[in-house]
């Protein structure tokens, strides 16, 4: 099989663990999460996408259950399978069960029809 140099990104939703604030979730994320999936090879850009509670709210109130998206982008799909098989990535999937419940995980491929950020 051919290897793919194109680079690929992964969308994540997830919902809180049961039983944990929102507030709680979104310091672990930050504080101890982070930290270990920012150590996965072949990870090129990650970003989390946290929920702004409206107004005066502590919780979300998104309707869908969303506590957060992460994004992640990767040089190459085989770049991504292995650095999830890796030591840290095995490390960084482990710690999901501290602070994740539900979570729905999809790969990308961009297809740019407008960039005005471009200048080349």
């Amino acid at each position: 099989m051919a290897r793919s140099s194109k680079p690929v990104r992964t969308i994540a939703l997830f919902s809180r663990k049961p039983g944990m604030s929102f507030a709680q979730f979104d310091e672990y994320w930050r504080e101890k999460h982070a930290p270990l999936a920012a150590q996965v090879p072949g990870v090129i850009r990650y970003v989390q996408r946290h929920i702004v509670p409206q107004s005066d709210q502590a919780e979300p109130d998104n309707g869908f259950g969303i506590d957060g998206f992460a994004v992640l982008d990767y040089e190459s799909a085989e770049a991504m399978t292995a650095g999830w098989a890796s030591e840290a990535g095995q490390r960084a999937l482990a710690d999901t069960e501290n602070f994740i419940g539900e979570h729905h995980v999809v790969v990308l491929e961009d297809l740019v029809v407008i960039d005005h950020e471009d200048n080349g």
